[in-house]
């Protein structure tokens, strides 16, 4: 039976990994909570009790993590909480792979010093790569996105995605070590490797910022903050034109290349052929061109599909379209149940959407962009994919307003890792926020506030 020593170990487990992640920003949390586990681990032979108490504070740190997701406006509050429950049980599940391999292989390493190595690429392989597989991947809970405030730590980032997670794990071990033993070479292991990462992290920025840059574009960004509620009311429509309509003025007066709007900030069919309401937006847009998010549907034989996309266009008539690749699973789409449930947005008439399949890119003026909707930042192969395709700036267009106030702290984060990891500047339009310019080297040139309405100007170079 579990005691209660135990349990209580694993909730504090829970609650510290919670914690460290946006946007309660305590992240130094992350390098402790895996140190109540290991107490439990190594003094506790029933394999049984570990995944019991393994799996209480993965369920802790997920519900924390990924609160935001049962405050889901855009659904039913019952499918929100449903959603928000059967999420954080499946997440939870590979912490139990972890700590059932752990368990069978930890008395066959007969080198302690072989642990540092091995723990983290099993924790790697069970909680972050095969989370990371299927339908309900959930890249957005990798253990990186705690430590996304210290820039000297994350370059390490550039070299390969998963070394901040191997970096805590194994610091995790260091502590727990000198906890018990209370010797001080277990530090030491500790405090030289993270020198090394801060002044490799230093070297790399350096290196960026004295860079000789020979592309620049004018870029203007527009947060709108209509909430969903509102978006879709057609009694609001016209107000909502209307701000539109003097966002894209502001932006027009400062003669930029790129304005950028957010997910869903248009309502109309403007990739439809003919559309009045695209040929009149291009209209205005003179020499700039226009990223902004819109429903789309597209008939594939005798079917109909939605989809969550993105229309890139300028004056002369010219558009083209990306379709959201990563669709967020139980509010975009429901995964596995999709016939038994055909409406879930209950702020307009598109039912669940269709995945795009292509990675695409764009040519602005001389340089090649890429555009990402929303979960699609979460993802470091999605991202990836789109710079290997050529893309030299990634922008992120998105509509947080659905789910509370803490999420897009969240999702800003993710922005800045994928600007890291990838080495390419990264631009994010928020309806309510939070958007921003993100340099490779993670500095933040521009960032706006939750619910600020305007227009935030920048000429980025790269």
């Amino acid at each position: 039976m579990p005691n209660k020593k135990n349990i209580l170990l694993s909730l504090c487990s829970g609650i510290m990994l919670g914690l460290a992640f946006p946007p309660f920003n305590l992240g130094f949390l992350a390098y402790f909570f895996l140190i109540p586990l290991l107490i439990i681990f190594f003094n506790e032979k029933s394999l049984k009790l570990k995944i019991i108490y393994f799996y209480t504070a993965s369920i802790i740190s997920n519900a924390i993590i990924t609160h935001w997701v049962a405050q889901n406006s855009g659904t039913s509050a019952s499918t929100a909480i449903i959603s928000y429950i059967a999420l954080c049980i499946y997440y939870s599940s590979f912490w139990i792979l972890f700590v059932t391999i752990f368990h069978f292989i930890e008395k066959k390493i007969s080198q302690k010093n072989l642990s540092y190595i091995l723990i983290p690429i099993l924790w790697i392989f069970s909680t972050e790569i095969m989370r990371d597989i299927g339908p309900l991947a959930g890249p957005w809970i990798n253990l990186s996105l705690t430590q996304s405030s210290y820039l000297r730590l994350i370059q390490i980032l550039n070299i390969n995605q998963y070394l901040v997670t191997f970096f805590l794990i194994f610091s995790n071990l260091c502590f727990y070590n000198f906890y018990y033993s209370k010797q001080r070479r277990y530090m030491v292991h500790f405090f030289l490797v993270l020198m090394l990462i801060i002044i490799f992290g230093e070297i790399k920025i350096q290196k960026y910022n004295s860079k000789d840059f020979t592309k620049e574009l004018n870029i203007s960004i527009g947060q709108p903050v209509i909430y969903p509620d509102e978006k879709w009311d057609p009694l609001l429509r016209s107000r909502n034109n209307q701000i539109m309509s003097d966002l894209l003025y502001q932006s027009l007066t400062t003669s930029p290349d790129l304005i950028i709007w957010p997910e869903a900030a248009l309502v109309y069919q403007l990739a439809k052929d003919g559309s009045v309401e695209r040929k009149n937006l291009q209209s205005h847009l003179g020499e700039s061109f226009l990223i902004t998010g819109i429903p789309q549907r597209v008939s594939i034989g005798e079917e109909l599909r939605s989809y969550n996309s993105a229309i890139f266009m300028n004056s002369d008539g010219f558009y083209d379209t990306y379709q959201k690749i990563f669709l967020v699973p139980f509010a975009e789409y429901v995964p596995f149940f999709n016939n038994w449930i055909s409406k879930m947005n209950q702020f307009d008439d598109l039912g669940s959407f269709s995945k795009g399949n292509d990675y695409k890119t764009f040519k602005l003026k001389s340089n090649i962009i890429s555009i990402m909707i929303c979960y699609d930042s979460s993802s470091h192969k999605l991202a990836k994919k789109m710079v290997d395709e050529g893309a030299e700036v990634l922008f992120v267009i998105t509509n947080d307003s659905y789910v509370g106030k803490a999420m897009p702290f969240q999702h800003f984060e993710h922005a800045k890792l994928r600007a890291v990891e990838l080495g390419v500047p990264v631009v994010q339009s928020a309806n309510n926020g939070i958007s921003g310019i993100i340099l490779p080297s993670g500095k933040v040139v521009i960032k706006s506030e939750i619910d600020q309405r305007g227009v935030f100007n920048y000429i980025m170079k790269f």
